[in-house]
């Protein structure tokens, strides 16, 4: 009965969140506009409902709050009571005291004094004028006004729920599943280092290919009989039926060794693809296990705010919004204490007392609203006031006498780099300290939490008057989309979700007659830093004027800034052993990732990644020879000129040079013209010679045996993958799952 009952808890939880956010929605709607007509009958509905999902989970309490709230929305349906400042007041601080006997009935802690706010919606409902009265319980349970213990047992509805729905929850050991989570973060890795193995059984097969042909060439001479050299002396020499014997046999041999050499290769490259393919399904179900709603660790940040306002003599309505948002539970856990500073920063700072507010031409109860929401693989937590709003002069002030900036430079500085201040450690510009904030220290520990969770955090005034304050953290620590990019001799790593877009562009493209070079994107000027010299490497970007320059453009704080690289490597899922873990400047490295060899790579924090102020930098540019390098030569084939247009930009922009054909014939006869072509790039159907016939032409020719092929097709059967990889071709990836990155980095593998 308890399982059953704590279920029923929990959905009257969700029910109870709804009911309470569409009446103060209408509070709020009222508010902004006083000749807004709301939609009473509603209001009484949701009262009425919350009343009878009350009873039904036994919350006596609750029950009666809302009956009287019921009670008191049909006096104001009558006219009995005006639906004034005061009214509304009373119903706000009656939404208040069930949410805190919600959360007190269902996560404990303190118990919740309801007496004062049930008296007074007692007196606007009117002792006779409400609905049929509430069951009275027990004297024991009415007395003082204070909310009885939920009963064990489940209220009689609850024994209508099928019991077997209860098998749908398995207990199990936080410690086992830890376990569970360690061994899916390092099954990505190794599934990563399988990749290297392909490489080096297409390696062994090209040197086979060399020996096979060396041994066709050797073999008519061999079975011809010998030869002798200019001094006269035998060379080698066989003859008769033993020789051809033997030579027979080797060449068995050895053409067995190659089928074998093949197979091995085919079979490697499916069990890599399955084994990819499940071992993704199994991050992804693990990752799910991790999951909790942002409710989890926030469900008790309104009643906080309500308490924290009341004991300043404030009035405060908390918004909370999308708790119902999922994320790592080890996330979510650590995010906890630095979402309950902003908060009670939000009201000892933020917020002004009612007089305050009033004489400022505001509402006398100040919002503070709590929102958790996911932007692409990002849990954003943002904690937004009504308030005063930053003060710049008082921010200016002190940075200027802790030294923090010159006098002149506070005067000059952007909004952006002020309100970053106010996150170093000691820097506060409040008069006074309380127990609730004013320390300077709480800031400066909620961004150094949020960096050790590879994530950022922003303070902005709010349009309109206040602040925001926004936290972006991975949804999940398991692993993360990382760019891999060249700097000199070091591979390094940046989160893909502070990178805006990759490209590559002439020299020539950017404007070097400013303090510092930029570049113009999307109608604005980004500056341009080689990446070398923000991390100290010596020397200057080795591009020259002509060459095309490699940028990773990333976004920090609302602004962006374009790092110079020597070359972008690929885009891929990897675990991020964090900074702490492996002594490394975690203000600079968020952590480490393995890389196919086994060796580690550096993953950059993007939020270290900005020139400094006054920061020297090397020349941008230096020439090269550009004779020494040469770009490898991609044939791509298909009928569909959108397809062929759309593969030709894509790996222009990553340094290629393409030649297109329509069909498989026309991919022949230019291949019988050059003699440069790396690699091949083909769609399946065609006219006149599909992908199939194509890869048997380019693997049976012993002049391009050699060339690697990629199968890019709308053919996503079994069969027809097997039939490709059967016939020779080296990768084979499906249209309608076709990601450019794993194009690319097939292409990086088999060059």
């Amino acid at each position: 009965m308890n399982d059953i009952r704590t279920r029923l808890l929990a959905a009257f939880d969700l029910e109870h969140k709804e009911h309470l956010a569409a009446i103060r929605e209408a509070l709020r709607a009222v508010e902004k506009d006083p000749a807004h007509h709301p939609d009473l009958v509603e209001i009484h509905r949701r009262a009425h409902s919350l009343k009878g999902a009350a009873r039904a989970v036994d919350l006596p309490e609750v029950e009666r709050l809302s009956h009287w709230l019921e009670a008191a929305f049909i006096a104001i349906q009558r006219g009995a009571v005006p639906f004034d400042a005061a009214a509304r007041d009373v119903v706000r601080r009656a939404l208040d005291a069930i949410e805190d006997v919600v959360a007190w009935a269902t996560r404990g802690g303190g118990e919740v004094d309801i007496a004062e706010v049930l008296a007074e919606l007692t007196r606007m409902g009117g002792e006779g004028g409400g609905p049929e009265p509430v069951q009275r319980r027990p004297a024991a349970a009415e007395a003082g006004g204070a909310p009885v213990t939920p009963q064990a047992a489940a209220p009689r509805s609850a024994r209508a729920v099928d019991a077997s729905q209860s098998a749908a929850l398995v207990r199990i050991r936080s410690a086992g599943l830890e376990r569970l989570f360690t061994a899916a973060a390092g099954l990505l890795p190794e599934i990563e280092n399988q990749s290297a193995l392909v490489a080096e059984l297409r390696e062994l097969r090209g040197e086979w290919r060399a020996l096979e042909r060396s041994w066709h060439a050797m073999r008519p001479r061999l079975l011809r009989g010998g030869s002798h050299d200019a001094t006269g002396a035998a060379g080698i020499s066989f003859a008769g039926d033993e020789t051809a014997l033997r030579l027979s046999s080797f060449e068995r041999r050895f053409r067995a060794l190659g089928a074998s050499l093949d197979a091995a290769h085919r079979a490697h490259d499916r069990h890599l693809w399955s084994l990819r393919r499940w071992g993704s399904g199994f991050q992804d179900e693990v990752r799910q296990l991790r999951m909790l709603p942002a409710e989890s660790q926030f469900s008790n940040l309104g009643r906080m705010i309500r308490d924290i306002s009341r004991a300043q003599g404030k009035e405060v309505e908390a918004d909370i919004r999308g708790l119902e948002t999922q994320a790592d539970r080890v996330v979510l856990q650590r995010l906890k204490d630095p979402v309950l500073h902003i908060a009670r920063n939000a009201v000892s700072h933020g917020v002004e007392t009612p007089q305050e507010r009033v004489a400022a031409g505001k509402r006398a109860a100040a919002t503070v609203r709590f929102e958790a929401s996911v932007v692409g693989r990002r849990l954003v937590l943002r904690v937004e006031d009504d308030g005063r709003g930053p003060n710049r002069e008082a921010i200016a002030r002190h940075a200027v006498e802790r030294g923090l900036l010159g006098a002149d430079e506070a005067d000059s500085a952007p909004e952006e780099r002020l309100l970053d201040l106010i996150f170093e450690p000691g820097f506060s510009t409040a008069p006074t300290a309380n127990e609730y904030a004013g320390r300077g220290m709480g800031l400066a520990i909620v961004r150094r939490e949020v960096t050790r969770l590879q994530g950022s955090v922003t303070l902005a005034a709010r349009e309109g008057g206040g602040t925001v304050v926004t936290v972006e953290v991975p949804l999940s620590l398991l692993s993360q989309r990382l760019v891999f990019v060249a700097v000199q001799d070091d591979i390094l790593a940046i989160p893909s979700n502070d990178v805006a877009r990759v490209l590559r562009v002439p020299a020539a493209t950017l404007f070097t007659d400013l303090a510092a070079p930029t570049i113009r994107l999307d109608g604005e000027d980004v500056p341009v830093t080689p990446l070398a010299a923000l991390l100290g490497y010596d020397g200057a970007m080795p591009q020259g004027n002509e060459a095309p320059l490699a940028l990773v453009v990333l976004r920090s704080a609302g602004r962006r800034v374009a790092l110079v690289v020597d070359a972008l490597m690929a885009t891929r899922d990897s675990v991020v052993t964090p900074a702490e873990e492996v002594g490394i400047d975690a203000a600079r490295f968020l952590g480490t990732v393995l890389m196919d060899d086994g060796s580690p790579a550096l993953v950059l924090n993007p939020a270290a990644l900005s020139p400094r102020p006054g920061m020297a930098l090397p020349p941008l540019l230096r020439p090269v020879d550009e004779s020494a390098r040469r770009r490898s030569h991609i044939l791509v084939v298909d009928d569909s000129i959108t397809t062929r247009t759309l593969e030709k930009s894509i790996l222009e922009a990553h340094g290629y040079r393409v030649t297109l054909c329509v069909d498989g014939r026309e991919a022949v006869e230019t291949l019988g013209e050059l003699e440069d072509v790396d690699l091949i790039i083909s769609d399946v159907e065609m006219p006149r010679m599909d992908g199939f016939a194509l890869l048997q032409a380019v693997k049976g020719n012993p002049m391009t045996s050699d060339l690697p092929v990629i199968l890019v097709t709308s053919r996503a059967s079994d069969e027809d993958r097997e039939r490709g990889l059967d016939l020779g071709a080296d990768a084979y990836i499906v249209k309608t799952r076709f990601d450019q990155n794993e194009l690319l980095a097939g292409i990086r593998r088999l060059l």
